[in-house]
């Protein structure tokens, strides 16, 4: 890695140094329970140094990953030893400046990375909601122009048009769509996944398919949707 983008990932808010992580550890001496994510930490592996870097293990800089509320639980206590002028072994002649405001960085990043996933995880379920309501229109606003739809089994298509088609095929054969959400996880780059039975009235028989899902969410639109699912179970259902 060269010195330019080490500087750039040690910037980041979520990097810690493990001397700043273990002189808060005994700043959380207190508070047990928050030590256990800057522990994981500790323990991660750090990141790559340039090849002349010459600095100590203590200089090694590790990413933390926390809750909201742990975040900001870790901040306040923080801020609470700061202003009662506590010190750690590490800090005694020099105090914990600087402390507070990199902890506050980390709030305001984790903060508003769970506002981006909510947002993202958000447009997935009104789409849902929306193909419950066998409503095409109101599916297609969900979709940017130049997205991807792939249901697994098959060629996937691309555009508005495209999607908009292969949707109105299979909702199309229903009277009723009844899509159950299950389970919904989502990850920071904005890709929401989704375990989902998909239910649909044909005929008067209602068809089920078990489906995982992986929508790839930005500015509020969904930019690809690859559904995973057995083509097989879905055609015996309809045979049957």
């Amino acid at each position: 890695m060269d010195w330019n983008d080490y500087k750039a990932l040690c910037d980041s808010p979520w990097m810690f140094s493990r001397w700043m992580l273990e002189q808060t550890m005994e700043v959380l001496s207190g508070a047990p329970h928050l030590a256990t994510g800057l522990r994981r930490a500790l323990e991660g592996a750090p990141l790559d140094r340039p090849a002349d870097h010459r600095g100590g293990t203590a200089t090694d800089m590790l990413e933390v990953v926390l809750g909201a509320e742990e975040a900001r639980s870790i901040h306040k206590l923080v801020l609470d030893a700061v202003d009662a002028k506590l010190t750690t072994s590490g800090t005694k002649s020099r105090g914990l400046g600087g402390f507070a405001e990199a902890w506050g960085e980390y709030v305001g990043y984790v903060v508003g990375e769970a506002t981006k996933m909510g947002q993202a995880s958000k447009v997935v379920t009104n789409l849902i909601d929306a193909f419950n309501a066998n409503d095409l229109d109101r599916i297609m606003e969900h979709f940017s122009a130049d997205a991807v739809y792939h249901n697994i089994p098959v060629a996937p298509v691309s555009g508005l048009e495209a999607i908009r088609g292969v949707v109105q095929g299979f909702m199309g054969m229903a009277s009723k769509v009844d899509w159950q959400l299950h389970n919904l996880a989502e990850t920071a780059s904005g890709a929401v996944l989704t375990e989902r039975v998909d239910r649909f009235l044909i005929n008067g028989k209602w068809l089920e398919l078990p489906v995982m899902g992986t929508f790839e969410v930005a500015a509020g639109k969904i930019t690809a949707w690859r559904d995973y699912f057995d083509m097989n179970q879905f055609q015996s259902q309809l045979q049957g």
